[in-house]
């Protein structure tokens, strides 16, 4: 390769990795979210690896948890229960897990998280990543106190991000310069 070609490859390069600068960063922000996603509600964990704890054993009136459930089975299992019920027996009741923390009821709040906003300024890209509704955000917030960002994450998720970034780098570079 001479050295113009070689010169109009870097050109290029640089011309498209500027160009697909921002939908590079909301594909960063989505893999992380999935991540997170998966960490949290399949291996019920936080960023460091520790447990988020256990669902609430502790008992209340079962007219507590009328209109809560998922289907009309799962309410006929509350009214049908013990008179004092915790929230865990609400989650059996329901077949979701009753025993660690994995934040999902519904999965409407996960469902609906992801990229909220996107901003540029000059060669930088920041994306925030949220609820994506007035309700999965406010989900998201009363755990905030509790639990922590409960987004975060992990160091190895970081890591995975970063190898597929680096990936998709090298497989622009490899277009050009091949």
């Amino acid at each position: 390769m001479s050295l113009k070609n070689f010169s109009n490859s870097i050109a290029l390069i640089v011309q498209e990795l500027n160009a697909s600068r921002a939908e590079e960063a909301v594909i960063i922000a989505s893999e992380a979210i999935a991540l997170v996603r998966n960490r949290v509600q399949n291996e019920r964990k936080d960023k460091d690896g520790s447990s988020f704890g256990q669902y609430s054993q502790a008992l209340v009136p079962q007219w507590y948890f009328y209109g809560r459930s998922n289907s009309q089975g799962a309410e006929d299992k509350i009214k049908k229960g013990s008179w004092f019920q915790s929230y865990a027996d609400l989650r059996e009741a329901n077949g979701l897990n009753s025993t660690d923390i994995d934040f999902t009821f519904t999965g409407e709040m996960f469902s609906n998280t992801g990229v909220t906003n996107v901003s540029e300024q000059g060669a930088t890209v920041s994306v925030e990543v949220g609820g994506q509704t007035d309700t999965a955000a406010e989900k998201l917030s009363y755990q905030q106190p509790r639990y922590g960002n409960i987004l975060a994450l992990s160091d190895s998720e970081k890591t995975l991000i970063f190898e597929a970034y680096q990936e998709r780098l090298v497989n622009i570079i490899n277009k050009y310069l091949g």
